[in-house]
């Protein structure tokens, strides 16, 4: 079985130490390290498997590359393919507004 290096892009780590300080502070920071662990966890073993089987994400249609996603909880963890390789781009909240979080990456 083909196997992929799944890589968090530096936008991806910056997503998820969002997350994890909001977590921190809501949920105290043993359960957020726990929310973080779980999270790479679960997107790298899926990612390095079979990452063709997620489905395309609604950002695709206004990417010039392939934009899938991968549901983790209530975070939409959204990649691309490229050739051995998965990039996680972005790990958003099902409460992320798209249209800002891409204004603020100009």
């Amino acid at each position: 079985m083909k196997r992929y290096k799944v890589i968090f892009t530096a936008s991806a780590q910056a997503d998820i130490e969002r997350s994890y300080g909001w977590g921190s502070r809501k949920w105290g920071k043993e359960q957020a390290q726990a929310w973080v662990r779980e999270l790479r966890k679960i997107s790298s073993h899926q990612l390095a498997v079979i990452p063709q089987g997620f489905p395309l994400a609604p950002e695709n249609e206004e990417a010039p590359v392939e934009i899938r996603q991968l549901i983790v909880g209530r975070y939409r963890v959204l990649f691309t393919i490229k050739e051995k390789n998965v990039f996680v781009l972005h790990v958003r909240g099902a409460f992320s507004d798209r249209t800002k979080a891409e204004s603020s990456e100009e």
